[in-house]
């Protein structure tokens, strides 16, 4: 992503947030998450992660051979997936809060343990902080005190992963890289890490109001916008379905057009390819300005309820869109 358009998500990112929106799988889709319950599925995933040279057959030739060509897609495979875990949070210590920075860490050394042989410790992301202001790290630490606190934590493994692995006495430890986190009280979410930072605490589940906000073009003339704002409806019908299927999408998506090609989302900041397709699909025909290109960024932001409901006539090119229906077993779920 040029500097371009990380000045355009910069620019769209709501009010109080002073980072850049993280740009999620930027170019593909993101990849399915796997859930490792506990022991018995880190046990597997070890089996799959173990170096080729490690590997022992039985067999012939042909069995051995076939076996290893098994096995290395397998590791592929695993190397490849990203996967979630979810611990209690009551025998994790923090660090000391820090106040001037609104940071909560984890006290190292820590690990997640899924039994009692089977730990994961952070490689990268040490102390998974958190930003979070003073009455915030208090929820956290009287959920903590409650017995109700429970750590989420979505990660991928090192290029050459492998687990430290006894199957005999059952013991497995394994390395991994943090991509998201989030401190959860029961359902409730009580802070985010990592790429899911700057996503809502309330989801559209949970009573959280969806808004659709068109930007001044970062390139090009002023027209383009209107002819974005043209399309309001069909982008907060976009936002509406989106948000079906996953209660907290929020980000900057970026449009270019140009005379050369028609619409295309050269920014994407939602970690949500089926907003971006569609947003896209509306788009389409946007008329090309009369030289160079245009792109015109689009903030789908989630209000929350009390702000919402103050805000009875959005300024600007905001839209405010209808919340849907959200599933009866809806929970928010990892971001991307």
């Amino acid at each position: 992503m040029n500097a371009i358009f990380a000045a355009a998500l910069l620019a769209a990112a709501p009010a109080g947030k002073g980072t850049t929106p993280v740009v999620r799988h930027e170019g593909q889709p993101a990849p399915e998450v796997r859930t490792l319950a506990g022991p018995r599925e880190l046990a597997a995933l070890c089996g799959d992660l173990t170096p080729l040279e490690r590997l022992r057959t039985k067999g012939d030739a042909l069995d051995r051979g076939e076996a290893e060509v098994r096995h290395a897609g397998a590791r592929e495979e695993a190397l490849s997936s990203r996967y979630e875990v979810t611990v209690p949070g009551g025998k994790l210590a923090f660090a000391p809060y820090d106040g001037p920075e609104r940071r909560l860490t984890l006290a190292e050394p820590f690990s997640l343990v899924l039994g009692p042989r089977a730990k994961l410790w952070t490689a990268s992301e040490r102390g998974l902080p958190v930003d979070v202001d003073a009455a915030g790290a208090r929820r956290i630490l009287d959920a903590q005190r409650a017995g109700r606190l429970t750590l989420a934590v979505t990660f991928d493994l090192p290029e050459d992963a492998t687990c430290g692995a006894e199957p005999r006495l059952g013991t497995y430890t394994l390395a991994v890289d943090p991509v998201d986190w989030r401190w959860m009280d029961g359902a409730t979410t009580l802070a985010r890490g990592g790429a899911n930072a700057d996503r809502p605490l309330v989801t559209a589940a949970q009573g959280a109001r969806p808004k659709v906000d068109v930007g001044e073009p970062i390139a090009g003339p002023g027209e383009a916008k209107k002819a974005v704002l043209a399309h309001a409806a069909e982008l907060e019908a976009c936002y509406a379905d989106a948000l079906r299927a996953d209660p907290a999408v929020d980000g900057v998506l970026v449009v270019e057009v140009s005379q050369a090609a028609k619409a295309v989302i050269a920014a994407d900041s939602t970690g949500a390819p089926d907003l971006a397709a569609c947003v896209a699909r509306v788009l389409a025909a946007l008329p090309p300005p009369a030289t160079g290109k245009a792109a015109v960024p689009i903030r789908f932001e989630l209000v929350a309820p009390k702000v919402a409901g103050a805000a009875s006539a959005p300024a600007g090119g905001a839209a405010v869109v209808p919340a849907p229906a959200a599933p009866a077993a809806a929970t928010a779920p990892v971001g991307r």
